[in-house]
């Protein structure tokens, strides 16, 4: 539905959600690409679905703590996350924490 369009931000949008489950290694889906086959766009918003996701309550889960996803997100490097984003992550760790933290969405249990 998005790929067909003429705009540009829609068709950022329809590869975001093609090619955010693919894994660097190759192994996620649905087509299984493999590093700089998948667009840097969905590269980058894998990670920031895992940590968004992780990191945040839902109703049928807690968050983890951040200790937690950063272990996670080391033994994926090379993995499910290409290894540049990962350092890049680390690099301007506190910058993510801080956009984490203002855009927190507010769950009540």
């Amino acid at each position: 539905m998005l790929k067909h369009s003429n705009r540009s931000l829609l068709k950022c949008a329809a590869t975001v959600a093609y090619e955010h489950h693919e894994k660097w290694d190759g192994t996620g889906y649905p087509r299984k690409l493999k590093g700089e086959e998948i667009h840097i766009y969905g590269r980058i918003t894998a990670m920031a679905d895992v940590f968004d996701a992780l990191g945040s309550d839902r109703c049928y889960k807690e968050a983890w703590d951040d200790e937690k996803i950063f272990n996670l997100f080391k033994e994926e490097r090379g993995k499910h996350f290409e290894p540049k984003l990962v350092d890049i992550f680390f690099e301007h760790l506190d910058e993510f924490l801080e956009i984490r933290e203002t855009l927190k969405d507010e769950y009540e249990k």
